[in-house]
């Protein structure tokens, strides 16, 4: 499946990838939980949280708020985890080998919500990837991004203060690519709608307090009808990788992938 060699990074800025498939809501989802979380204790997620959640639903003379359920199945180390809705599942994961890893762990959770709810199809999927850019001794994290992703400079504006933001929305044969890069300071560094994620991170959350750096979010979606199983849905990932893989390559420096090659 894969087109092109790995791009192995031992720096690898990268702290969050995650994918999310949907399919059509199984309103009794709640009575196959106790069946998945044992078989899932059994593949690495031993720990459980039932979790309430806003749904926002359109019909009548409004939209409605509604409280829903989810299930999260997180590994013993915090690195991984399993989130699944009555009508999605997301795997997500703070420590990435390559994609290989990934759908090896990705694939067995699909597998088990076939035979326990006996989904057909899927609706949708997506793949999203998280960059934690930081600045060194000698660069500002802006060095590491291409100069037409950087945005205009303090000097460019005559400015005291600037904050950049860069969105490119795309269209690919496989689905909506999204590319966007921001600026910040501080330790909130995930955008606000993954804040509630259940992965703790290999980062120093007081040592971003006082740096500047870069955010860069790559999602790629498809609202394709597939196949519910993990043979057909792993190749569809892959398409949806290779196409994000690029974004990465075309959005960072040649000199900021040899920098993040070598090792510590």
């Amino acid at each position: 499946m894969r087109k092109q060699d790995a791009l192995k990074l031992e720096r690898s800025p990268l702290v969050l990838v995650l994918s999310q498939i949907r399919f059509p809501a199984v309103l009794k989802m709640h009575e196959y939980i106790e069946t998945i979380q044992d078989a899932l204790r059994g593949q690495g997620f031993p720990r459980f949280e039932e979790e309430q959640v806003q749904q926002v639903t359109f019909g009548g003379p409004g939209p409605k708020v509604e409280l829903g359920k989810r299930w999260a199945f997180s590994s013993r180390d915090k690195t991984e985890a399993v989130i699944l809705a009555p009508a999605f599942v997301v795997y997500e994961t703070s420590k990435y080998d390559v994609f290989e890893t990934f759908t090896k762990r990705l694939s067995p959770v699909l597998d088990l919500i076939r035979e326990q709810t006996k989904t057909e199809f899927a609706e949708g999927l997506g793949l999203r990837y998280l960059d934690l850019i930081r600045p060194t001794e000698e660069q500002t994290a802006s060095d590491f991004l291409r100069e037409r992703v950087r945005g205009l400079s303090q000097e460019d504006l005559g400015a005291k203060h600037s904050r950049h933001q860069f969105i490119t929305q795309a269209t690919t044969e496989h689905g909506e690519l999204n590319i966007r890069c921001f600026e910040n300071t501080g330790p909130e560094f995930l955008p606000p709608d993954l804040v509630s994620t259940h992965l703790e991170f290999q980062v120093d959350l007081d040592e971003l307090a006082g740096e500047t750096y870069r955010i860069l979010d790559i999602d790629h979606l498809t609202k394709t009808e597939v196949d519910f199983t993990s043979e057909v849905l792993i190749e569809k990932l892959w398409d949806l990788h290779e196409y994000s893989s690029k974004a990465f390559c075309a959005s960072v420096t040649k000199d900021a992938i040899e920098f993040w090659k070598k090792e510590k």
